[in-house]
């Protein structure tokens, strides 16, 4: 008997979430306003935020390559050159990020060592001898300003101390033409998409919350009687 009780009981509790799933699509369907309203409505919010409260990045980037040495008598690259550069780029990237290039290059251009130093990427690509060295900042002109003086600085600091002559530079820096950050796009796609939630979730708790019995058959199954006589609605 309590098994059937039991039974009886998880029934009607999947009955009562079908019904509530089914009311909760209906309200959505009904209320497709409200979600169009809220989903544009957060994305123009965003996407305005974005253009005139946040500040745009530019990055500037260059590359360098230590070309390995070529073979006098063959006439070919040297491998136990290709093989001093790759662990000669380990040093580089250490020194690229060291304190005293980084300092020169702040003192040169007048600013603080903290701002050359968050402002600045040093980066190698796997298994070859190409160095990326790239500065983001607001200012699209002080972006490149730091990644020439930091490529000259390095070099003649290469030279200076190991005598290093096989520095060459693929990809010189450039002002960029527009920034990096923030991407309008995505904050739109976020704003949304945070719409839609919000919307829907509205209404999902509507839904929940509200405890009023809208028809017959959801009288029935609350009372647990069946329904005798009911009196039509008319409007006036």
């Amino acid at each position: 008997m309590m098994m059937n009780d039991n039974y009886i009981t998880e029934e009607k509790e999947k009955e009562e979430l079908e019904i509530d799933l089914g009311q909760f699509f209906r309200e959505l369907k009904k209320r497709w306003r409200l979600i169009v309203i809220s989903t544009f409505s957060l994305c123009l919010l965003v996407s305005v935020f974005t253009i005139f409260f946040i500040d745009k990045k530019y990055k500037s980037e260059a590359t360098i390559y230590l070309t390995p040495k070529v073979n006098e008598t063959t006439g070919t690259v040297d491998a136990n050159s290709i093989s001093g550069n790759n662990q000669l780029v380990n040093n580089c990237l250490s020194i690229l990020k060291g304190n005293s290039v980084l300092q020169k290059v702040a003192d040169t251009l007048k600013l603080s060592y903290d701002e050359v130093a968050s402002s600045i990427s040093v980066s190698n690509d796997a298994e070859t001898q190409i160095i990326r060295i790239s500065a983001i900042t607001k200012d699209p002109q002080k972006s490149k300003d730091i990644v020439d003086t930091t490529v000259s600085t390095f070099t003649e600091m290469m030279l200076e101390i190991l005598n290093l002559k096989n520095i060459t530079i693929i990809d010189y820096a450039k002002v960029p033409e527009g920034p990096v950050s923030p991407s309008i796009v995505k904050n739109a796609i976020i704003g949304a998409a945070g719409g839609f939630v919000l919307s829907c979730g509205y209404i999902f708790l509507a839904v929940l919350l509200d405890k009023r019995l809208k028809n017959k058959s959801e009288a029935e199954q609350f009372l647990e009687i069946p329904v005798l006589a009911e009196i039509p609605y008319f409007e006036d």
